[in-house]
């Protein structure tokens, strides 16, 4: 009867023993079926991105040079021009001026004058991209004959306010700088010109005005901040050494 009842545990505990390796073993098989899951899945999420990724950049760039109607028409209107075409081509050298990319603005200002020779915003376009490489008698040139076909350029005034201001020539250059804020008082970087010539020649109640709207145009501009404190501060103590 012992010698049974030992047989009998031996194969209980066998039979225990088998059951348990074969549940880790499913679990095993289970663990490794969600880890392949998981690695394909991460592996089509990627592949799925990069398609996504190309189409969209296939689409950004067959959508590049694009100019709609409606901004040819803006255009029309904004450059006084009943032309469509020569709109478009000083739309597109405007986006270019916005973007700093001073080569195709001249570029596009050429093909412009090409088009119309009395384009006064393609020769102020011409000038900006002179100034830019540092080439003051073109420059010069340009802004002249800009404002020759057209006094009201306001560009061309700005342009030429910064051209004399970097000459040291201040007083003509607020001149031509107060001309472009009186067609314009919405550009801060002009405001700011005006306002820092003024500062130079020591007229600091009108640079502390300008230097004011032009940080209240573009309040992330620390520097159109600290040139207003600056010329308030001695605004006041100019004030106080009059009285």
């Amino acid at each position: 009867m012992l010698e049974l009842a030992i047989v009998i545990c031996v194969a209980a505990i066998l039979f225990l023993l088998l059951r348990s390796y074969s549940r880790v073993g499913k679990n095993t098989e289970g663990a490794k079926k969600g880890i392949m899951e998981n690695i394909f899945k991460k592996l089509f999420a990627r592949r799925r991105k990069r398609v996504e990724d190309e189409i969209i950049k296939t689409l950004d760039g067959s959508n590049s040079g694009i100019v709609s109607p409606k901004e040819i028409d803006d255009a029309q209107k904004h450059f006084a021009t009943a032309d469509p075409e020569l709109a478009k081509i000083l739309y597109e050298a405007s986006e270019a001026y916005d973007r700093g990319d001073f080569n195709e603005v001249e570029e596009k200002a050429i093909v412009a004058v090409g088009r119309d020779k009395r384009c006064d915003q393609a020769y102020s376009y011409i000038a900006a991209s002179a100034i830019e490489k540092k080439n003051e008698k073109d420059a010069e040139e340009a802004l002249e004959i800009a404002l020759k076909c057209n006094p009201e350029n306001a560009l061309a005034h700005a342009l030429f306010g910064q051209l004399l201001y970097d000459k040291e020539k201040y007083s003509e250059s607020i001149e031509h700088f107060q001309k472009a804020v009186n067609l314009d008082r919405n550009r801060a970087d002009w405001q700011a010109g005006l306002g820092k010539a003024f500062m130079v020649v020591r007229q600091y109640a009108k640079a502390s005005k300008a230097l004011k709207r032009a940080a209240t145009l573009n309040i992330d501009n620390a520097e159109y901040k600290k040139l207003a404190m600056e010329a308030e501060e001695k605004q006041r103590a100019h004030s106080q050494v009059g009285r």
